[in-house]
């Protein structure tokens, strides 16, 4: 399961304790928030969040100014709806504000989610996928695991027939018979480009990763870079297509070491670049650091571009950079209403493709507290592929 957050754990202790007998309390009014807070040493917010997903599974109900008490039918198993949720690991934020984003809108909807994680591994999520199908899911929301070509003469998904439907985000592969729940990178890509060119830059080198990754987001703000790079008259020296070509391979752990060897490969390119859009902020960051150890200053040297706008990163490095600022909350709570849909109309047959975009936040060093100076794009846009 990974890291479950406290107010779903919370949740399921209460059932345990409170509806493994439920026939003998139906009607009992529960603690106080402020009981239950203190009992399991979190915030009453996190108390409010666990009991608000009992009152949507129809455990428990509320009574204005009363309390909170035990349903008088509490749901049987073969009552529930139910819901998948697989994602690949569940410390990132960005993967966590997707959880929340489907756990949210689920509830409102009247599901239950089944989470659980893969652990970066594309056996595991093939496995995860069966036990919730045999747990009588009525549909899938999956982050799927970064393939690679040659995974998928074997990827599961590639063959799926059943007649639950999948919706996956973030991730897409043209050939998976599902519907898919994306970022709009290639615009994203087109818009980060076109600032740097604004700001003056001209030499503008694109972080690469192997061809055969298949991480789509990376390969669509590349498409996105070369459109404006094109459109702008500026043509992409031949050095720069491929960099770096020592570790193309994002996803693995990196050593300070790696960054350093990657600065200095960057800095050996012809003509010199005087801007790198990275993969992610802390890719930026360790970027960064390693052409500040070298002698470079940045950005008046060289300016790095990072995505996802990752809080850790926020808070605490300098010299802020501009990012994105991708809205994986409701990127989940799109998932659902897809996968809802879907289940609704019973027409998992016929795959979809939406497309959200993500505003560009640009962010200069000269202030503590870095403003958005060009935000763009930020109207719903879901387009049938």
């Amino acid at each position: 399961m990974g890291t479950v957050p406290a107010y779903i754990k919370i949740a399921e202790q209460i059932k345990r304790e409170w509806f493994s007998d439920s026939d003998s309390r139906l009607g009992n009014r529960l603690p106080t928030q402020e009981e239950l807070a203190q009992r399991f040493n979190v915030s009453r917010s996190t108390i409010v969040r666990s009991l608000s997903k009992l009152v949507a599974e129809g455990y428990i109900h509320s009574q204005q100014g009363s309390g909170v008490y035990v349903a008088q039918k509490t749901p049987r198993g073969d009552e529930a709806r139910r819901i998948s949720l697989i994602v690949p690991y569940l410390r990132a934020p960005v993967i966590v504000a997707a959880c929340r984003g489907v756990e949210r809108r689920a509830r409102q909807l009247g599901y239950q989610v089944l989470l659980a994680s893969s652990e970066n591994d594309l056996a595991r999520e093939e496995e995860l996928v069966t036990q919730h199908l045999q747990a009588g899911v009525q549909g899938i929301v999956l982050y799927p695991v970064t393939r690679r070509l040659s995974d998928l003469a074997s990827d599961y998904l590639m063959r799926w027939n059943q007649s639950a439907p999948v919706v996956t985000m973030d991730i897409a592969c043209d050939a998976w018979p599902c519907s898919m729940v994306l970022f709009d990178n290639f615009r994203l890509g087109y818009d980060v480009t076109r600032q740097l060119i604004r700001h003056g830059h001209r030499n503008i080198v694109f972080m690469h990763t192997a061809a055969d990754f298949l991480h789509t987001s990376i390969h669509d703000r590349q498409r996105g870079w070369e459109a404006a790079m094109d459109e702008a008259g500026l043509q992409i020296p031949e050095s720069y297509r491929g960099w770096p070509v020592a570790i193309r391979d994002f996803s693995q752990p990196r050593e300070d070491a790696d960054y350093q060897k990657i600065a200095e490969d960057l800095l050996r390119l012809r003509p010199r670049p005087d801007a790198v859009i990275a993969w992610m902020d802390d890719v930026a960051a360790h970027i960064t650091q390693s052409l500040c150890y070298l002698g470079m200053r940045v950005p008046e040297d060289i300016r790095l571009v990072g995505f996802d706008c990752e809080p850790l990163i926020t808070r605490l490095f300098q010299p802020l950079f501009p990012t994105s600022r991708p809205d994986f909350v409701r990127l989940g709570e799109l998932a659902v209403e897809v996968l809802h849909q879907t289940i609704v109309a019973g027409d998992a047959a016929r795959p979809r493709t939406y497309y959200y975009p993500v505003p560009v936040l640009w962010r200069e060093p000269r202030t503590a507290s870095a403003q958005a100076t060009a935000v763009v794009h930020t109207e719903e846009i879901p387009v049938d592929a």
